[in-house]
């Protein structure tokens, strides 16, 4: 039985290790000079950090992701253009994704608090995940997120967020996943 024991968690072990890489790599990358707010001060919104998990029928279904935002001015009636890096995992398949889409946010009176939704087209790497077929690798993704900001500059932000995505039926099979979670935001450029 201990034989057992050892053999299933070193089944599991290296599967949560890649995880955990996966996501400081995943921190990294939306902080390094390419993607960081320092590095587009003049055009970016800071970096979102992103943590949720699917219910219903992709109960156990997690994603991780960081999203950057740039401004898109008055153009376009829209308040700027995210672009999102991530992985949805089951536990035991990772599929990584990449979406870009207009974000519209409204803001109370005093700026505190914040109601911000999206819609953006999704590139998933794979069409299946926890045992069940997605309907293709091209998605799309809406969102809706409701947070406050704190600090002197409103530097912090935290947001509880809402997000669906699926192929809007260009495949016959479409179940489309909906993840529940949190955003996390600093502006470093706002220090």
């Amino acid at each position: 039985m201990l034989v057992a024991t050892t053999s299933r968690q070193a089944k599991t072990q290296p599967h949560r290790w890649r995880q955990a890489l996966t996501c400081v790599a995943l921190i990294c990358l939306g902080n390094s000079p390419l993607f960081s707010t320092r590095a587009y001060a003049q055009f970016a919104v800071p970096v979102d950090y992103r943590v949720a998990t699917a219910d219903d029928k992709f109960d156990g279904v997690d994603l991780y992701a960081f999203a950057f935002q740039l401004d898109a001015g008055d153009r376009w009636r829209i308040d700027s253009i995210e672009i999102a890096a991530g992985l949805m995992t089951d536990g035991s398949t990772q599929r990584e994704f990449l979406s870009v889409g207009p974000i519209w946010t409204a803001r109370s009176p005093t700026r505190r608090w914040f109601a911000r939704f999206g819609f953006s087209p999704t590139l998933l790497a794979g069409s299946t995940i926890a045992g069940r077929d997605l309907g293709g690798n091209f998605h799309f993704t809406s969102s809706l997120s409701l947070g406050a900001a704190f600090g002197q500059r409103r530097a912090f932000e935290l947001a509880l967020r809402a997000q669906h995505t699926s192929n809007g039926g260009l495949a016959s099979t479409n179940p489309g996943i909906d993840f529940f979670g949190v955003n996390v935001r600093y502006a470093f450029d706002a220090i």
